[in-house]
């Protein structure tokens, strides 16, 4: 009876700990909203640079009402080491509106000289 106490305790344990862990493992992270002409969206951040953002909020629409230049709030799980950065993003919060010209232009000029293009007229 010892023994099974002593399991039984160790496997609540164990649920307790695997599932705080995998809500710990989310992030926040806080940065400019760009558009690509392609439909890529991604997130400009002073911390990680740009970061393209693959939906998996639910929300097929999450970014319809946004515009290059547009404040956000992403929660994300982590980020591939790539060029533009990748990651997927678990909800977007809308901050507050903000223009292309809010995104660094050495940031911009990266991303073209890459093949990435942008409508700077319209955003």
């Amino acid at each position: 009876m010892k023994k099974l106490l002593v399991y039984f305790s160790l496997i609540i344990f164990s649920i307790i700990l695997i599932v705080g862990c995998s809500e710990n493992s989310r992030n926040y992270m806080t940065g400019i909203y760009l558009r690509s002409n392609n439909g890529i969206n991604i997130i400009v951040s002073d911390d990680s640079g740009p970061t393209v953002m693959s939906n998996k909020t639910g929300n097929e629409n999450i970014f319809d009402d946004l515009k290059s230049g547009d404040k956000i709030e992403i929660t994300y799980d982590s980020i591939m080491e790539t060029y533009p950065g990748k990651t997927q993003i678990y909800s977007c919060t809308f901050i507050e509106r903000g223009s292309i010209n809010d995104i660094p232009k050495d940031t911009l000029d990266k991303l073209q000289e890459m093949g990435w293009t942008f409508d700077l007229e319209n955003s």
